[in-house]
């Protein structure tokens, strides 16, 4: 999860008046979209039509922003928390990742609880921390549905509200981004249905386009022949004032070189799905 940004922004506005009292405001629908090893320079965003016709046409792009850790669950706890990673104490994707001083310290502390005392409906559907073997259900969501460990779009286990489900290889039953999209927009319509006046908070935490990049067979069509991931760095070399690691690379092979541009085309295929359904939720 290289490029996983989460923006907070807090607008206090005070207004005094003696005599008028305004109607207090209704707290907004959240909605968090998380996707998993996003790229943006690589073109990815060019595979999203739907998302960028609905929410980056009329929303607000931030284009000078930071993660504060570019590594998935060092990410991700931050993410769910607000807090560095010297305070979440999840360092890496192994040992701190889902250990038990997160459990019992920060975890606690995830923004879903706090909307959750202040009469939010809470719902979060996806991956959650490449850890988490679904032995818990973290505080602050009314609605839990997460992939056990890393992402996978067939043959993965969920928590589902505390039951151990396990699912196949049969797209229609078991594809996993189509799986939570469909998950939450029942919980977000049913919340409405019968809570009308409390507002939702949802986080939708989708797979792609991280690998195992299976995308839906009916979009295994698409994208052949892009090379968007062709920058000017792609393949450059001789690099001596790079890192070691880059200083020691030599030109890909001609076997490499298609091995990214059809690394390149299933990335892009997973993100056909997440597009689906932002759509979906917009609707």
């Amino acid at each position: 999860m290289k490029h996983e940004i989460v923006t907070w922004t807090v607008v206090f506005i005070v207004i005094s008046c003696k005599f008028v009292q305004s109607r207090p405001r209704k707290p907004p629908n959240i909605i968090l979209i998380l996707t998993d090893d996003q790229d943006v320079v690589l073109g990815s965003m060019s595979a999203m039509n739907k998302t960028n016709h609905h929410l980056a046409k009329n929303g607000a792009n931030f284009i000078n922003a930071f993660v504060t850790t570019p590594l998935c669950c060092p990410s991700r706890s931050s993410i769910l928390t607000g807090m560095y990673e010297h305070n979440t104490g999840v360092f890496d994707n192994q040992e701190t990742c889902v250990s038990k001083e997160w459990i019992e310290g920060p975890e606690k502390r995830n923004f879903g609880a706090y909307l959750q005392q202040n009469q939010y409906r809470t719902g979060y559907f996806g991956k959650y921390l490449n850890r988490y073997n679904g032995s818990h259900i973290p505080d602050g969501w009314g609605e839990w549905v997460a992939l056990l460990q890393n992402s996978r779009y067939y043959n993965y286990s969920i928590n589902r509200n505390g039951n151990i489900h396990r699912h196949g290889d049969n797209y229609y039953r078991d594809y996993f981004p189509d799986l939570i999209a469909n998950d939450s927009l029942t919980f977000f319509r049913l919340s409405k249905m019968n809570y009308p006046e409390l507002p939702v908070a949802m986080v939708v935490s989708f797979p792609g386009p991280h690998g195992p990049e299976d995308g839906a067979p009916h979009y295994q069509h698409l994208f052949e022949g892009n090379q968007l991931h062709r920058t000017t760095t792609w393949n450059h070399v001789p690099n001596p004032d790079k890192h070691w690691i880059i200083q020691v690379m030599e030109p890909m092979t001609d076997l490499e070189i298609a091995f990214t541009d059809a690394l390149q085309r299933k990335r892009l295929i997973t993100l056909v799905s997440v597009d689906d359904a932002i759509q979906k939720v917009r609707l």
